[in-house]
């Protein structure tokens, strides 16, 4: 009894210190005037199709065939699919409910009106497959899907320290902190896997590759490092388990990059298969993929600035890199070289008053000569953001 009212405590001594984190945080840039290139010109990023504004867009199973959500009220979204080649719309789901994920061809939507999650099929719109009433780590105030992951046949389930899951308004117990693999049909544990660290907050999803599952565990302290485990989808043994004394990053997609202060490679996470390494100063490093660009931002060697470098995310060739201010008041999340050599800065910013919505999420076409921001776009770009990473410019 007396451990769990410590726990309980040291729980709400760490929600108080977090909530003042992000308050301080919100508060310093929650002044426009303070955001980067604020005075800076507002023009409309020019697209080359007609994608409808307004929604947020994802990619889906088939890849001709892109999501669109627009959000009508808390957790609640119209969901639509258009063609990548042309934005031609294809469908919209008669209801509002939730994206939750995918199986390798199926968009999951979760309805919440009538506990069921929905297979549908990306390029027609057709309900192949419903289960109801939907399992409990996909229901509120569960809402556990950030660090869930799926096939036809189990829901895999991220369970961190302080997130429970409810079931008829009760705290399930039988769930434990780790990962939890579970059949659709009989909701009975298929495996389960215990944690290699102390899962606090869910930073990463399992990844369903084949008959694998990639598992990305963050680093317990500062500065110890990531690792990485490859799991049998069948049986949840650990095939392996690779450690770093850097990041590793996992953008959603097929590709897996590690960083650490002295390099930035790609590699094949299965078969540990290197596919190209660039060595340099990548102390203080960050980064992001826009498509089929990866932006990694350091700190300059002299300590006085950053350095960004654009590198083409398949084949490691550098294709632009410069030198960046720090931007101290606006949270800097990737960089983007178009045809005409032209280099976009992207800012966002989570707003922790309000969560699930961004302070601000905004592009500047930025001069890397002059340092300085030739035009920006609205503050609340996010729908470009959402579909830049799915088009040329």
């Amino acid at each position: 009894m007396k451990i769990a009212i410590k726990v309980f405590m040291g729980f709400l001594a760490l929600c108080a210190v977090l909530g003042g984190i992000m308050s301080f945080l919100w508060g310093r840039a929650a002044n426009r005037n303070d955001y980067f290139a604020t005075d800076a010109t507002v023009r409309p990023l020019p697209l080359p199709l007609p994608f409808p504004s307004g929604l947020i867009y994802q990619s889906s199973p088939d890849s001709s065939v892109l999501i669109g959500s627009q959000k009508r009220e808390p957790s609640l979204f119209e969901i639509s699919a258009f063609d990548r080649a042309t934005a031609h719309k294809l469908w919209q789901l008669p209801f509002t409910g939730t994206i939750v994920g995918q199986t390798n061809a199926r968009i999951l939507v979760y309805e919440a009106t009538t506990s069921a999650v929905h297979f549908i099929n990306p390029r027609t719109g057709q309900i192949t497959r419903t289960v109801s009433p939907a399992p409990a780590p996909l229901t509120n105030p569960s809402s556990l899907y950030t660090g869930m992951a799926f096939t036809d046949d189990l829901y895999l389930t991220t369970k961190p320290l302080y997130k429970q899951v409810v079931r008829d308004g009760k705290v399930d117990t039988s769930w434990k902190i780790g990962i939890t693999a579970k059949h659709w049909e009989t909701n009975e544990t298929a495996w389960f896997l215990p944690p290699v660290q102390q899962i606090v907050i869910i930073e990463h999803p399992p990844i369903v590759s084949g008959d694998n599952v990639l598992v990305i565990n963050p680093e317990q302290k500062v500065g110890e490092g990531h690792s990485y485990q490859v799991i049998s989808l069948k049986t949840g043994a650990e095939l392996h388990r690779s450690v770093t004394e850097g990041t590793y990053y996992s953008p959603g997609n097929d590709q897996f990059f590690e960083r650490t202060n002295t390099f930035v490679r790609q590699l094949d996470p299965f078969t540990q298969k290197e596919r190209w390494r660039l060595n340099g100063n990548f102390s203080f490093g960050q980064l992001w993929q826009i498509g089929d660009q990866l932006t990694i931002l350091s700190r300059h060697p002299d300590g006085a600035h950053n350095s960004i470098r654009i590198v083409a995310s398949v084949s490691g060739h550098i294709l632009s890199q410069f030198d960046v201010p720090f931007f101290n008041d606006t949270a800097i999340k990737g960089a983007y070289l178009i045809r005409d050599n032209q280099v976009f800065l992207h800012f966002d910013q989570p707003n922790f008053a309000e969560p699930g919505t961004l302070l601000y999420d905004y592009w500047v076409c930025y001069d890397p000569q002059t340092q300085q921001a030739l035009w920006r776009t609205d503050f609340h770009s996010e729908s470009i953001s959402s579909l830049l990473p799915f088009i040329t410019l």
